[in-house]
């Protein structure tokens, strides 16, 4: 028999239909994924926003404010054969933790990235120390769950390797014509993801023997420095168009200032596309080939990408000895984990 999964998280979803779509295709994908072998249940929150990601689940409770969330939560609470989830740090999740915590309940948390670089981009480094705060309370008392050895320094976790990747992502890879040498970013248009300052960066490059052009795909404002160079293009839902997508450009590049195991990464990697980095992330590279790490100024930047565009056909070459996480490696491990605790 299924146990039931409940998996509570921050993110933003909407009813339309009575479907509920999301805005980050991570909460989708993990409850696809999961759903294989659980039966998931969501406690989410509601938004006016316009999400593209569908929820394949009939079981989402939308909440519209901390009282409704935390109100599913006690309800859940009280069931004590269900695992309990919690996906990131905030303060959603926090309430969550404390009343799951004096239900006696055992708590898995997930953390796909250094949450304490993210809001010190966003709100600032004050912000960011009452976050790391709260992100080592629950630590403490939860069995944690990470993507990397560097997010947290608690002793005792379980690393895993987040995957959409399944044998789709490995069809009939097309190779470019390199005519131009086309950028590709792949995300949401948020100051801790870098993509104003990567425009900012960008604009400052002069092109010389070929024209350099940008793509930015992704969920949010379109940024108002988009020029002739720069293209916009709204976020992608289906992956055999996001795949034309990575086929249609010659280098992924990815300018976050904090990430955790990105998953356009090794998207971009598994379409035998080479990718740039910057320093800040340069965990992200691993043991990749095809990855390469540049400083954040418009000098490195366009040496690097000379230097991948002289040499492509090697880097492709080395590249196709990279091996990459699955889909179903990434639900086998998970699953062992809920059945085994940390």
């Amino acid at each position: 028999m299924r146990k039931d999964l409940i998996i509570i998280n921050n993110e933003k979803c909407l009813e339309k239909s009575e479907t509920y779509y999301c805005e980050n295709i991570e909460i989708s994908s993990i409850n696809d994924l999961l759903s294989k072998k659980f039966n998931v249940k969501l406690i989410l929150r509601k938004s006016n926003i316009n999400p593209i990601h569908r929820i394949k689940n009939n079981n989402v409770f939308a909440c519209s404010n901390i009282f409704s969330f935390i109100k599913n939560i006690i309800n859940i609470a009280s069931k004590k054969n269900s695992i309990c989830l919690i996906i990131a740090v905030t303060p959603y999740t926090f309430a969550s933790f404390l009343f799951l915590i004096l239900f006696k309940r055992e708590i898995f948390l997930y953390l796909r990235s250094d949450g304490k670089k993210e809001i010190s981009a966003i709100f600032g480094k004050k912000i960011s120390i009452i976050y790391k705060i709260i992100e080592n309370i629950m630590v403490k008392f939860c069995n944690l769950i990470v993507v990397n050895n560097i997010i947290v320094k608690k002793k005792k976790f379980q690393i895993v390797n987040p995957s959409q990747i399944d044998e789709d992502w490995t069809k009939n890879i097309k190779k470019s014509n390199r005519n131009q040498i086309k950028l590709l970013y792949v995300g949401r248009l948020k100051i801790e993801k870098g993509i104003y300052s990567l425009i900012d960066i960008f604009n400052k490059i002069k092109f010389q023997d070929k024209k350099i052009l940008l793509t930015l795909i992704g969920q949010g404002k379109k940024p108002t420095e988009i020029n002739e160079r720069i293209k916009f293009i709204n976020p992608i839902s289906k992956k055999e168009d996001l795949i034309k997508q990575y086929d249609a450009h010659d280098i992924f590049i990815l300018p976050s200032f904090t990430e955790g195991q990105p998953q356009v990464l090794i998207e971009s990697l598994i379409r035998q596309r080479p990718v740039i980095v910057f320093k800040e992330i340069q965990h992200v590279r691993q043991n990749y080939k095809g990855v390469f790490v540049v400083d954040r100024n418009a000098k490195d930047l366009f040496n690097k990408i000379k230097f991948i565009d002289k040499n492509y056909e090697q880097i492709l070459s080395e590249m196709k000895t990279n091996k990459y996480p699955t889909k179903e490696n990434f639900l086998n491990q998970l699953d062992a984990i809920f059945k085994m605790g940390v």
